[in-house]
């Protein structure tokens, strides 16, 4: 995350809005206590994900929540949920899961395991809640309004339970504890004075170790968030605060009330100058401010980037070996090759060399050819997926390998990166 995240923005939003409240006490408020029921469908995103490529995997969620409105535009709310979720993996992590959880590109001999496109983790979490409301509507809306937009930053405590479900077993985790920063929007309706229903989304940051189990890669988010309906019961009878008394106009005799006029005309006015230069200024330093973070924004992003691309040009790429006499490449070798494409695919720059050899079985002249075809075979796997001869740089075939330790190790073709 970039230096101004979402939680600084959240923090400054509610100083802001504590500020503003103290100002709006004498506005009218409805029934100040108020319980309700929640519902809707629930996420989550970790190395599994319940968005994928392909398919919405929906989740159910539900809970009760009661609250206290201290004015129109303030209110504190706590809640209890319980939902559930399933989670799969992205195209982009062709990887192998032991049953120990350590990932590598390709399956382990001698270890149980799965493919990640094989997995599925479901999710059971609870979270207990407590959020600050605020009603941005009331600040531009008259007290009768039956609509809100609420914008409330929450704190939380959640606990998590995963299950991994796999061709052929299930794995059921220790249940886990998690403290959770995040934040609700919602627009409501209230139906009477005394019942009111809410479209909201919320969204909770979890601590700790990552719920579905996955080791941490590539995806480093550790979220659940969720969307649905609230119905709301106003409780109790509603509060006002006195209203300020009216000022009183000083009484003027008539020779002087031309002056009066006068000199309120000018006050008025220089009064107004003066309100046009502070909202000016205002606004200078809010785009300021803007245009510093979009900076910062753009370095971290690029910055980010180009490291992501020096880590994918340093990934090493597993060799392929072949069956003897053999130029076909096996099917346990097609994800590896995948992940090379994929990278690619994703940086136009790289190239491809490959090297390919052979065993000290046979003539020098047939081993010769057999090498060229293993180097072949590689090279149009990736032609016939888009990569051209321009992106392949060098290609070697060079036959039999003396210093090979084994005649299986010397039947390979090595790949790597370069510029």
């Amino acid at each position: 995350m970039t230096n101004f995240s979402f939680f600084s923005f959240q923090k400054r939003i509610l100083i802001g809005a504590l500020l503003l409240a103290g100002a709006f006490q004498g506005v009218k408020a409805q029934q100040p206590w108020y319980v309700g029921v929640q519902g809707g469908t629930s996420f989550g995103q970790c190395t599994l994900r319940s968005i994928t490529e392909h398919q919405i995997h929906w989740g159910a969620q539900g809970g009760l929540f009661g609250g206290y409105r201290m004015s129109r535009l303030f209110s504190l709310e706590a809640g209890l949920q319980y939902g559930a979720q399933s989670q799969y993996a992205l195209d982009c992590c062709p990887y192998w899961l032991s049953e120990s959880l350590e990932r590598t590109f390709a399956p382990v001999s001698g270890q149980t395991g799965w493919y990640y496109r094989d997995i599925e983790s479901r999710t059971r979490w609870g979270k207990l809640a407590l959020q600050a409301n605020f009603d941005l509507l009331s600040l531009i809306t008259k007290p009768e309004s039956r609509w809100s937009l609420n914008v409330s930053p929450e704190l939380s405590v959640v606990t998590t339970g995963n299950k991994l479900i796999t061709p052929d077993k299930e794995i059921e985790y220790d249940r886990q504890w998690h403290a959770g920063l995040g934040g609700e929007t919602s627009v409501g309706f209230r139906i009477t004075d005394a019942i009111g229903i809410a479209l909201y989304g919320d969204i909770t940051c979890l601590t700790g170790k990552r719920f579905d189990n996955i080791p941490e890669h590539a995806h480093k988010s550790n979220l659940i968030w969720d969307t649905g309906l609230k119905l709301s019961l106003n409780l109790g009878k509603s509060k006002t605060q006195k209203p300020e008394p009216k000022e009183t106009a000083p009484a003027v005799t008539p020779a002087a009330s031309t002056t009066a006029v006068d000199d309120a005309q000018a006050a008025r006015l220089e009064a107004e100058r003066a309100e046009r230069e502070r909202l000016a200024a205002q606004e200078a330093e809010r785009a300021e401010r803007e245009r510093l973070a979009r900076e910062e924004a753009e370095r971290l992003a690029a910055a980010q980037a180009a490291a992501d691309k020096e880590r994918a040009f340093n990934t090493p790429i597993p060799t392929v070996y072949f069956a003897n006499n053999s130029s076909s490449i096996d099917e346990p070798y097609i994800p590896l090759l995948e992940m090379a494409l994929s990278i690619l695919e994703r940086y136009p720059d790289f190239k491809l060399e490959i090297h390919a050899y052979c065993s000290n079985t046979g003539t020098k002249e047939y081993n010769d050819k057999l090498s060229e075809k293993r180097m072949e075979a590689v090279r149009q796997w990736f032609a016939s997926r888009g990569i051209g001869k321009e992106r392949m740089g060098q290609a070697y075939y060079h036959g039999i390998d003396y210093n090979a330790s084994t005649d299986d190790a010397a039947r390979r073709a090595e790949l790597k990166f370069v510029k």
